[in-house]
């Protein structure tokens, strides 16, 4: 497998991301998507180890300006989806039914931990939710900045309370 990586990030008016990516039948599938360097980094690394044995993958850094300009459309509002596929290359079953229910939470629409555990199956694991949300390698496309706590507070986002603040709010309007 080959997968396209930018490990310098590009930047938009919120901040720096960084990616992984590959294309299939001619179609972009994001493997990663996050605003900090260091997780960005590990993720690489877990991949690496995950897939060394199992199946080869060829890493080749190289930009995607379809990626670029669907991100910053998204987070200037010009659109209010990014329409790529996700493919989750690593994370446990758990994880990746969360991460998938999730996809479905509607722009401009919260949801609290405990009601995402109801959605996924696991009525009393709201904590465990927030741990896979922490671990989510695709932000923006798997949106878990729409999850808050029950009490409505805002709660934590591992891009950081300044860009979960402004994505519900830019989704608000």
């Amino acid at each position: 497998m080959i997968v396209f990586f930018n490990d310098s990030g590009f930047l938009t008016f919120t901040g720096k991301f960084y990616y992984l990516w590959r294309k299939e039948d001619g179609k972009i599938i994001i493997l990663y998507l996050g605003n900090n360097k260091s997780d960005f980094k590990n993720f690489l690394d877990n991949i690496r180890k995950v897939y060394r044995r199992r199946q080869k993958i060829t890493f080749i850094h190289k930009k995607s300006r379809d990626i670029e300009k669907a991100i910053g459309d998204y987070l200037d509002g010009k659109i209010s989806k990014i329409n790529f596929r996700v493919e989750f290359l690593i994370g446990t079953d758990f994880q990746k039914n969360v991460w998938e229910k999730l996809i479905s939470i509607p722009r401009g629409e919260t949801i609290s931990y405990r009601k995402l555990s109801d959605i996924a199956g696991y009525k009393k694991a709201w904590r465990a939710v927030g741990s896979a949300l922490r671990n989510n390698p695709v932000m923006l496309v798997v949106p878990c900045h729409r999850v808050i706590k029950s009490d409505g507070s805002r709660g934590e986002f591992r891009g950081g309370s300044k860009l979960k603040s402004f994505l519900l709010d830019l989704e608000k309007s």
